[in-house]
C-alpha cells in the first residue's frame, strides 16, 4: 500500500523576525555607554557604605572647617588691625581647605569601594553578563566615581567658605580673587584625583583591605617616611618628597601663587594627574583582560 504525504504550506511555521535596526543603524535594546553611566550611578549611590562615607565625610569636613573658621577669626579679631586682602584670602583658603589632607584618605576609601564591593559580593559577574565589553565599564565607574566625588569635594570648600564668612563677613569681598578660586578648585581636583588613584589601585588588587592600605601608605605613611629621611642630608628626598600626593595637595589647595621652590600649581596639577594615569593604565588593562572572579 503507498501512502500519501500532503504538505501544506500554509500551515508552516513563520521563521522568526528579523530584527529591525532603527533609523540610526543601532538594534533595539542595545546596550549604549549613557546607560552604561546611568548603570553605575545607580550601583554606586545605592551602596550603604558609600553613603555612609559621603555622609562622614561632609560631616567631618565642614565641623573641621568651622571649627578652624571660630578659632581664626577670634584671633583676628583679638589682634585689633585691619585684615589686608592678602590676609583674608589666606584666611578663606585655610577654613576651606583645612580639611583636604585628612579628608584625602575618605576619597580614597570612597574610590576603593566604587569597584572592590562588586568584587567581594559577586555582582562584577552581573555586570560584565550585562555589558560584555569591559571599556565602558571602566570608564563609566571611573566617570561616576569623579563625578560623585567632585560633588562632594564641591559641597566641602563651599561648606568652609560659608562658615568662613559667616564667622568674619568681611572675607566675603574676597571670595572671587585668584588665589581663593584656583585654592578651591585645586582642593577639589585633588581629592577628586586621589579617588580615583585608589580606583586604579582597588581594581589591580581587588581587595578592600588591599586597597586602603595602599591608598593610607602613600597618603600618610610615606610622607612621615620622607621626612624622616630628610635627617639623612641627601637631596634626592628632599626633591621626591615634593612629588608625593600629600605635597601636592597642599600645594594645590594654596592657590596660584608664586614659590620660592618646589612645584608651581601647574606642575602640581600635572604631577598629581601623573600619579593617577601611572595606575589607571595598568588597571584599565588589567580589568580587560583578567578573568572577573
Amino acid at each position: 500500500m503507498t501512502s500519501t504525504i500532503v504538505i501544506d504550506a500554509g500551515s508552516a511555521p513563520t521563521p522568526p523576525a528579523t530584527p529591525q535596526r532603527s533609523s540610526a543603524g543601532a538594534a533595539p535594546g542595545r546596550v549604549t555607554f549613557g546607560g552604561v553611566l546611568r548603570s553605575e550611578r545607580i550601583k554606586l549611590t545605592s551602596l550603604r557604605s558609600i553613603k555612609l562615607t559621603l555622609l562622614i565625610t561632609v560631616i567631618v569636613g565642614i565641623g573641621l572647617s568651622t571649627a578652624i573658621a571660630l578659632l581664626f577669626s577670634n584671633e583676628m579679631r583679638d589682634a585689633g588691625s585691619v585684615a589686608g586682602d592678602s590676609d583674608l584670602q589666606f584666611y578663606l583658603l585655610v577654613v576651606s581647605t583645612f580639611a583636604s589632607p585628612f579628608l584625602a584618605l575618605i576619597f580614597g576609601v570612597l574610590g576603593v569601594f566604587a569597584i572592590s564591593s562588586e568584587y567581594s559580593s559577586g555582582m562584577i559577574l552581573s555586570t560584565l553578563t550585562a555589558v560584555p565589553k569591559r571599556t565602558p565599564v571602566f570608564l563609566g565607574k571611573a566617570l561616576v566615581l569623579a563625578a560623585v566625588s567632585a560633588l562632594t569635594a564641591l559641597v566641602l570648600v563651599a561648606g568652609g567658605l560659608a562658615a568662613a564668612v559667616i564667622c568674619y563677613p568681611q572675607s566675603a569681598a574676597e571670595i572671587g580673587s585668584s588665589m581663593v578660586i584656583t585654592g578651591v578648585l585645586g582642593t577639589i581636583a585633588y581629592l577628586v584625583l586621589i579617588s580615583l588613584f585608589a580606583f586604579g589601585v582597588s581594581v589591580l588588587l581587588r581587595s578592600t583591605a588591599g586597597g586602603i592600605a595602599v591608598v593610607a601608605g602613600v597618603t600618610f605613611v610615606l610622607p612621615i617616611a620622607f621626612q624622616m629621611l630628610t635627617m639623612t642630608g641627601w637631596e634626592w628626598v628632599t626633591t621626591v618628597s615634593a612629588y608625593l600626593p600629600a605635597q601636592l595637595g597642599s600645594v594645590l589647595s594654596a592657590g596660584a601663587v608664586e614659590v620660592a621652590s618646589g612645584p608651581t600649581f601647574a606642575v602640581a596639577m600635572l604631577a598629581m594627574a601623573v600619579w593617577v594615569v601611572a595606575v589607571m593604565l595598568p588597571a584599565a588593562a588589567a580589568f580587560k583582560r583578567r578573568d572577573a572572579r
